[in-house]
């Protein structure tokens, strides 16, 4: 651990810090514990497209993720539109490495 200041304003700043964090940290787990055993995820699964640039006359790639990924980008598509997605011609869909999602 790092070497704390000897003054007592100092110290008593730190302490306040850390109650303010331990008391957020308190509240984050009670609400994930809560929403755990009260309602189970029944929202349908989603999924993000994130597309690398091509150039021009090129197939254009895109990186299929699940809604949960770091990787995945802000708009959110339902099965239906990444199937529609995954037809259009000159287009490629592949799987993220890091979620491996199921492709729909």
């Amino acid at each position: 651990m790092t070497e704390l200041p000897r003054d007592v304003p100092r110290l008593r700043s730190i302490e306040r810090y850390l109650l303010v964090q331990l008391a957020a940290v308190q509240r984050a787990l009670q609400e994930a514990e809560n929403s755990i055993t009260t309602k189970p995820d029944s929202s349908p699964p989603r999924w993000g497209i994130a597309w690398k640039r091509a150039p021009v006359g090129q197939t254009r790639v895109g990186i299929l993720h699940r809604a949960d990924c770091w990787m995945a980008p802000r708009e959110l598509l339902d099965a239906r539109a990444v199937f529609e997605a995954r037809r259009q011609e000159g287009r490629r869909i592949e799987p993220c490495d890091s979620c491996k999602p199921h492709l729909p």
